[in-house]
C-alpha cells in the first residue's frame, strides 16, 4: 500500500500485487480424484459447463477449495464479496 501512495505522488502507474481472495488451487476429494480449481480467477459464465465430475465430486472440491477463504474472511463478513461468495471453477487434473 505504501508502494501505491509513493507511485501516486510521483504520477507513476501503480498495481495491487495480487488479490488473497484470487488463487488456483489442487485438492483431493474423498475418493481419491484429484482436482484443479480456481477460484475467483475469471467472471462467471452464463452457461453450465461439462467439466467431467459429478455434483457431488464438484460440491465438494468448491468446499475443499475455498477454505482459505473461510479462515481469510473470518466468522463475520459482509455478503456478497469475493470472500463470501466466491466464483468457483473445478476441473478434473490431466
Amino acid at each position: 500500500m505504501a508502494a501505491c501512495a509513493v507511485a501516486l505522488a510521483t504520477s507513476t502507474a501503480c498495481t495491487p500485487l495480487s488479490s488473497d481472495y484470487a488463487y488456483s488451487t489442487t485438492v483431493r476429494l474423498h475418493d481419491g480424484t484429484i482436482v484443479n480449481c480456481d477460484v475467483n480467477e475469471s467472471p462467471a459464465s452464463t452457461a453450465p459447463e461439462q467439466n467431467g465430475l459429478t455434483l457431488t465430486q464438484e460440491r465438494q472440491a468448491e468446499v475443499l477449495a475455498t477454505q482459505r477463504l473461510r479462515v481469510l474472511s473470518g466468522p463475520y463478513s459482509p455478503y456478497p464479496t469475493p470472500y463470501t461468495a466466491p466464483i468457483v471453477h473445478c476441473r478434473p487434473a490431466a
